[in-house]
């Protein structure tokens, strides 16, 4: 019998560090971390395959072609394409942890946050998220696992940042959590992964120290931009058309199948036969598969932004009655923002958008900005007014960034849960209007 290399939860900060040898040929292997040539090729040409594609983009026929094997030979060591996957990730995971090692040798946290946004544009940094934001619906627990994996692999970040912070005269710990949200906020959250252009190299500099300046000092304190850094801000999104009865059945059985199973495994025809709604229908007003993908998101987009409900922010009277207001009002905003944002139904939508991003960007854009801006809109507002920052819609964006735990709740299927949530709301508050120093 051939070595089956399935990835297995280890201890510590490696998930999957040790492989589970189910029978072989030949003597045992006795050091599990020493992979045999013909299994590191397939494996290298796997995490290619489903890096580029997601999971269900790629096929046993696909890896077998591009790694210039025959499917027979991939199966003598994976029983199926699941096992692949997993025995995969380990050299994926593997080279996230040496980018976050490499990431130490930083010493200022500019730098760090350039480093960081540069491996997440140019060496895949965030693609260990994007797989598992595309599994969530079918494989919860592995994603889960996936996440926690790349949370732990975060350790070196966070002894620089501790490191740098200790210069500042900033002497208490620095949690995981803050090292967590210092590369989302140095990634923009879910940007890259839904679409959005990465900032040219030119550009990343700027970025990663406004990032900085956000980070350590906070709103209140860091220096007035003259300049407006990151994403513009979005145009007002349009009302929903109010569709007859059996196209808003056929949007929302669409909907469930493409939130359950993923755009490339729902099937238009079960999708028809539930909704009672002919295929001549089904292409008449949407055109292909992709067509009715496109308005069932967009459609659900639609349904999360107009059920938030932002509380009010402090703008009557006074600047120096409402920052006196503001950790009150942030975190009352922040807990409000967090249970909307990070809730079953938004999760399940960034879910299935995210995994189809790189076939249809413009969509997954879409679907980012239309959840966001009932919340962006307000909060840029009252930021541009109590503190005079001419880049108060980045500012804005930033600060739904922590609010939504970067893209963690999205890997892990979920938000703090809501005996945690004052706790998280009142730490996102005092990060973003006073950085470290809070």
């Amino acid at each position: 019998m051939a070595r089956v290399w399935m990835a297995a939860r280890a201890k510590g900060a490696s998930l999957w560090r040790n492989a589970i040898a189910q029978g072989m040929d030949g003597p045992p292997m006795t050091d599990p971390d020493v992979v045999p040539p013909r299994v590191a090729h397939l494996l290298n040409a796997a995490r290619a395959a489903f890096v580029a594609d997601g999971f269900d983009g790629v096929s046993i026929d696909a890896i077998a072609r591009q790694a210039g094997v025959s499917k027979e030979t991939i199966y003598r060591y994976f029983p199926d394409k699941q096992a692949l996957f997993r025995a995969s990730l380990e050299e994926m995971a593997n080279r996230f942890e040496a980018r976050a090692q490499a990431l130490q040798r930083r010493e200022d946290l500019d730098g760090l946050a350039q480093a960081i946004l540069d491996a997440a544009v140019d060496g895949g940094l965030l693609s260990p998220l994007w797989l598992a934001a595309g599994l969530g619906g079918r494989m919860p627990d592995f994603a889960a696992e996936l996440q926690k994996g790349q949370a732990a692999r975060m350790e070196p970040v966070r002894e620089t940042i501790e490191g740098i912070a200790r210069t500042r005269g900033i002497m208490r710990p620095i949690p995981i959590d803050d090292a967590l949200d210092f590369g989302s906020l140095a990634v923009e959250g879910s940007a890259l992964l839904m679409g959005f252009a990465p900032p040219s190299p030119e550009d990343r500099p700027a970025l990663a120290a406004r990032v900085a300046a956000l980070f350590e000092q906070g709103i209140l304190a860091m220096p007035r931009s003259p300049a407006r850094a990151g994403t513009p801000a979005s145009a007002p999104q349009p009302t929903p058309p109010i569709h007859p009865p059996h196209l808003r059945r056929l949007l929302d059985t669409a909907s469930a199948h493409f939130l359950r199973d993923g755009y490339e495994a729902a099937s238009l025809g079960a999708i028809g036969a539930e909704a009672k709604v002919g295929r001549g229908t089904l292409y008449r007003h949407f055109a292909h598969k992709a067509g009715l993908f496109d308005a069932a998101m967009r459609d659900l987009a639609a349904q999360v932004a107009r059920r938030a409900q932002p509380p009010a922010l402090p703008m009557d009277g006074s600047v120096d009655a409402a920052l006196n207001a503001a950790p009150k009002a942030a975190t009352r905003y922040f807990a409000s923002a967090t249970a909307h944002l990070t809730g079953p139904a938004s999760i399940a939508l960034h879910r299935a958008t995210i995994a189809a991003a790189r076939r249809d960007p413009a969509l997954a854009r879409a679907v980012h900005d239309a959840v966001r801006t009932p919340w962006i809109g307000p909060l840029a507002e009252w930021i541009a007014q109590t503190t005079g920052h001419t880049d108060a819609q980045w500012l804005a964006r930033q600060g739904i960034v922590l609010a939504m735990q970067g893209n963690r709740a999205i890997a892990a299927g979920h938000g703090p849960a809501p005996d945690a949530l004052a706790g998280h709301a009142r730490r996102t508050a005092t990060l973003f209007l006073h950085g470290l120093n809070g």
